[in-house]
């Protein structure tokens, strides 16, 4: 298959289960921006699944069943890393420790990023990670954000009223 021929994914959002979906978008909106796009209720009403956007960067989050979470134990956020490169990494951090979440040092990276750790609330292991002043351009981050334009969002980021979306993906 030649070059031309391939295909080429334009985007990867990942999705991750959670298991208090409301907690889950706070966490996200709260300290690294994130806003509600969509969401989908079962038939009962209850807000099941949603998809966030914060600039070029996606994520979907899906309530886990009870029964999920005990066979996911211990493996939920332990089998994979997320990569978030905030605006101000050491504002970032600050705002995290005020609200009580574990955070480690900033540190250099040998790669020549700032970077420090944690966990969300169901255990995803976040690293935020900035290039080391004049090491990386953002342009291309800019480029796809202009590209991905975000609709506008009217509804209260703090609700999933009215946002429905068909069967979960």
């Amino acid at each position: 298959m030649s070059e031309s021929s391939k295909p080429r994914v334009r985007k990867l959002v990942p999705s991750l289960g959670v298991s208090d979906l409301h907690r889950s978008i706070a966490f996200y909106r709260d300290f690294f921006g994130f806003a509600l796009i969509d969401s989908w209720e079962n038939a009962a009403g209850e807000a099941v699944w949603c998809w966030l956007r914060a600039g070029a960067a996606e994520l979907m989050l899906q309530q886990l069943t009870p029964e999920q979470q005990i066979t996911l134990e211990p493996a939920v956020g332990q089998s994979w890393v997320m990569y978030l490169r905030p605006d101000d990494i050491d504002e970032t951090r600050r705002q995290l420790l005020r609200a009580g979440v574990e955070v480690s040092e900033i540190e250099l990276t040998a790669y020549g990023a700032r970077e420090c750790f944690l966990a969300d609330p169901d255990g995803y292991e976040l690293w935020l990670s900035v290039p080391e002043q004049g090491l990386a351009s953002d342009e291309d981050d800019e480029a796809d954000d202009e590209d991905d334009a975000v609709p506008p969002d009217d509804t209260d980021e703090d609700t999933l009223a009215g946002r429905r979306r068909g069967p979960l993906h």
